[in-house]
């Protein structure tokens, strides 16, 4: 009965600390879509006739910008239901401590992931050989 009960507590953890885990990364990766939608903002901007694409890539740029958002706000709320911290305060004071825990560490995995992402992309389009 004992390895039952810690089964479902381990599940009750991993779960949604997985779940925050894969939001993070889409977060990051939104993200990176929202800047590449500026990079084309600022490449089509000034040309002459471009206008409508300029005014779609900020439309998409909204788009992607929103989409991490809330892949961050995920984030946050599934990592605030996988902390087992502070189980003896009260309702309310253990809900602000999980939420302001999971913010600071939902953001710190999902700028770690960005930077570790970034860095891949950026050693793979230099060249082999100088």
């Amino acid at each position: 009965m004992e390895a039952s009960i810690d089964q479902r507590i381990t599940h009750r953890v991993w779960i949604p600390a997985v779940i925050a885990v894969l939001l993070s990364i889409a977060s990051a990766f939104s993200y990176f879509g929202y800047v590449g939608q500026g990079i084309i903002v600022g490449a089509l901007l000034g040309l002459p006739g471009r206008e409508s694409d300029v005014a779609i890539a900020q439309h998409w740029a909204t788009y992607w910008l929103v989409a991490s958002l809330c892949c961050l706000t995920g984030s946050i709320v599934a990592a605030a239901l996988a902390l087992p911290i502070y189980s003896d305060a009260s309702r309310s004071s253990r809900f602000i401590a999980r939420f302001v825990v999971a913010s600071i560490l939902s953001l710190a995995v999902t700028v770690f992931i960005g930077f570790v992402a970034f860095s891949i992309i950026t050693a793979l389009h230099r060249p082999l050989v100088h």
